[in-house]
């Protein structure tokens, strides 16, 4: 046996947003002999049931592939028939059987998802595929030096094709790299994780120290103290030179413990893996066991309680030799004054030290309180990053296969983890600007969001007066009938030569609301129990009365086969009225099901032709459309939620689409006549949107914000 092969698992289970796993392949001893011995390292980004399932076919026919292929049992007689030659043909075939599979099993997936590792040893040559983010890493030493060196074998620029952007699945394990293993040398292949940790001389120390087996399990020990959560996953692979090294850990240490070894191997051992964990932990995460030893020491040297001890002593203990003390008064006298100061210089000298030993007793817990607190929260952030970057490749995924509908449920799980992470944690995760730039980003692609940056300006109405508030617009060719309901007038302007006219009547009394017209061009307006209507021929107005109800709350206008319905919120009734010389005289009830209008803030009628002509349209503040047709509800019609979440809508209109205006996100937002978005349409300039007009024919919007009209292309 020419190689020793050993893997590192940590974590693989705990991994979020996908699955990993390393495959060994055990042939039997007379298979390995002719084919040597299959192993695979892959990480796959998915949903995990997903991810699982496309790494158990990946392994399950690259093994049976490669080893129940005829060409095997003919390389003894083709001495031109290699083993890369027939691992490739395998690489080839498995390539198209996963687009197969995918297919069948409708499971959507970028190559960019997948990082892998496939190889054959066979003797002492070596044959691996690499794909994604894994790491080919050689550890060997030269004859003419005396420490292992470690070089990344794949820093080329062939090897950047595997996880660039022309990667696809038909050339997914295209790149074959081959090669006899160096003597006394060993390969190491790393997931992501685990290669930032790979490049130090101390862990060189522990793979070239023990066997394959006993260095994966003295990394795995150490880097599960570090980090309990990041999957880290790695293979090593040993060329054997007959040496004989402990097999795995158990082994090594009772080796190590033995009184046939020096006990200053196991020191040097020993201080190596205190150096390799040293190295292995990032500058944030707290040693415990250098902290904790450290307070050890300094108490054993500053220990209080005994300092505590020996200032009693000192401060209660009995004088002695009183017999040798003279017997006059004053030599006596001149001794105690001597005696007591000498004390009390002790006792301060004593009380300083112990104030300064507990003062750097604590300041040390201090230290490592906050130490431990940093690292905690840097681990935190990290893990919160992680989350996000792997949410945010989900969606690039199925936004590559169009599957929108599964992009806005990945979005709206990460909308939702986004909204839950504290606003001072925000601020500490790296790159969190960036992170949030590319949610907003996809969130625009899925939600069909089109920011507008600048407006053609069609009629600015305050160029007319400063003291103008106009509230609502209605287009009749190029002249543009605009009405201010403090002024009680009605203002057309000519989009062309910007010629203005403003048309008033004593009889209006409060306002003039919801303009509509019929197809003859004759605008009406709301106003009080009356209406006001404008005949854009001569601009001349009539007023025309309306039935009255006790206690009505009229909204919205809409003169639908020129009779005009209007929604009485108080009753939750729409009524229709039929003119009768120059009044309304009755309110016709229109609604069969029960309609909660207390929400309600516009409603509108189908009047296209078609098959859904005289559908009647009631809009909510939250952008809920409620759809009758002959008076009855259709209980089954809905419209996207859509993100922003409109939270003030104020109109409807329905033409070819359906288009709903909504001022708090300067939005008008356009959906099929199914209720399935189609378009959203932002700009900065929509600051103060009161009201809107469409013309598809030109495939053109209206949109009236403060004083000024814009046009929008659609």
């Amino acid at each position: 046996m020419y190689t020793k092969i050993a893997p590192i698992t940590i974590n693989t289970k705990k991994k979020a947003g996908g699955a990993a796993e390393i495959f060994i392949a055990e042939p039997t001893p007379a298979r390995e002999q002719l084919a040597g011995k299959l192993f695979i390292l892959i990480e796959v980004e998915a949903r995990k049931n997903d991810a699982q399932k496309i790494i158990d076919f990946i392994v399950s026919d690259i093994n049976e592939n490669y080893y129940q292929n005829d060409k095997l049992m003919l390389r003894e007689k083709i001495e031109a028939l290699k083993i890369e030659n027939i691992f490739e043909t395998v690489l080839v075939k498995t390539n198209k059987n996963l687009i197969d599979f995918l297919a069948e099993e409708k499971i959507i997936l970028s190559p960019k998802s997948i990082n892998a590792t496939i190889g054959i040893i066979f003797g002492n040559e070596l044959h691996f595929s690499n794909i994604g983010s894994n790491q080919a890493l050689l550890l060997y030493k030269e004859e003419t030096d005396s420490k292992y060196k470690m070089i990344n074998v794949e820093k080329s620029e062939d090897a950047k094709d595997s996880s660039g952007d022309n990667l696809n699945f038909k050339k997914l394990f295209s790149s074959i790299i081959s090669g006899e293993m160096p003597a006394k040398s060993y390969f190491i292949f790393a997931n992501e994780a685990l290669s930032e940790y790979l490049f130090n001389q101390e862990l060189i120390e522990i793979i070239t120290k023990l066997a394959p087996l006993g260095a994966a399990e003295q990394i795995k020990h150490t880097l599960f103290k570090i980090n309990a959560y990041i999957p880290f996953m790695g293979i090593i692979i040993k060329n054997n030179f007959n040496h004989e090294e402990p097999e795995n850990i158990e082994e090594y240490r009772q080796v190590e413990a033995s009184r046939s070894i020096s006990e200053q191997k196991d020191s040097n051992l020993t201080a190596t893996a205190e150096k390799t964990e040293q190295i292995l932990t990032p500058a944030s995460v707290v040693n415990t066991r250098r902290v904790s030893g450290f307070c050890v020491r300094i108490l054993k040297k500053i220990n209080p309680f005994r300092l505590i001890g020996k200032l009693f002593k000192l401060i209660f203990k009995k004088k002695e030799h009183a017999a040798n003390i003279p017997t006059t008064t004053l030599d006596r006298t001149a001794l105690s004054a001597e005696t007591s100061k000498n004390t009390s210089k002790i006792k301060k000298i004593l009380l300083i030290i112990l104030a300064l030993a507990l003062l750097a007793f604590l300041i040390n817990l201090g230290i490592q309180k906050i130490r431990t607190k940093n690292t905690e929260q840097t681990q935190e952030n990290k893990n919160y990053e992680e989350v996000i970057k792997q949410k945010e490749s989900q969606v690039e995924s199925y936004l590559l296969y169009n599957d929108e509908k599964s992009a806005k449920g990945i979005l709206e799980e990460l909308k939702n983890y986004l909204d839950g992470i504290p606003e001072d944690k925000k601020a500490k995760i790296e790159n969190y600007n960036e992170l949030l730039a590319k949610y907003n980003d996809q969130m625009s692609q899925v939600q069909h969001i089109t920011k507008v940056d600048q407006l053609k300006i069609v009629a600015d109405f305050s160029a007319i007066g400063s003291d103008l508030n106009i509230e609502n617009i209605m287009l009749i060719g190029d002249k543009v009938y605009a009405a201010d309901n403090g002024q009680k007038a009605i203002y057309r302007l000519n989009s062309k030569d910007n010629i203005s006219a403003v048309i008033s009547s004593e009889q209006i009394k409060s306002y003039l609301k919801y303009p509509t017209a019929n197809k003859d061009g004759l605008i009406y307006y709301l106003d009080e129990n009356q209406v006001v209507v404008l005949n854009p021929k001569d601009e001349k107005l009539a007023i025309n009365k309306m039935a009255l109800t006790e206690g009505q709350n009229l909204i919205g206008l809409y003169n639908y086969t020129d009779k005009l319905y209007a929604l009485d919120k108080a009753k939750n009734q729409l009524y229709r009225y039929v003119l009768t010389g120059s009044e309304y005289p009755k309110a016709e009830s229109r609604l069969k099901s029960k309609l909660d209008a207390s929400d309600v803030t516009y409603f509108t009628i189908d009047n296209e032709a078609g098959a859904e002509i005289g559908t009647m349209y009631f809009l909510k503040s939250s952008g809920e459309v409620k759809k009758f047709y002959a008076g009855i509800e259709d209980n089954k019609f809905t419209i996207d939620s859509i993100e922003p979440k409109i939270t003030g809508a104020t109109m409807i209109k329905v033409l070819t689409d359906i288009y709903i205006l909504d001022p708090a996100n300067k939005r008008l937002a356009v959906f099929t006549r199914k209720g399935k978005t189609k378009k959203q349409y932002q700009s900065e300039q929509l600051a103060k949107l009161k009201d809107f007009s469409v013309d598809e024919k030109s495939k053109k919007a209206y949109l009236l914000s403060d004083n000024i009209v814009y046009e929008l292309p659609l």
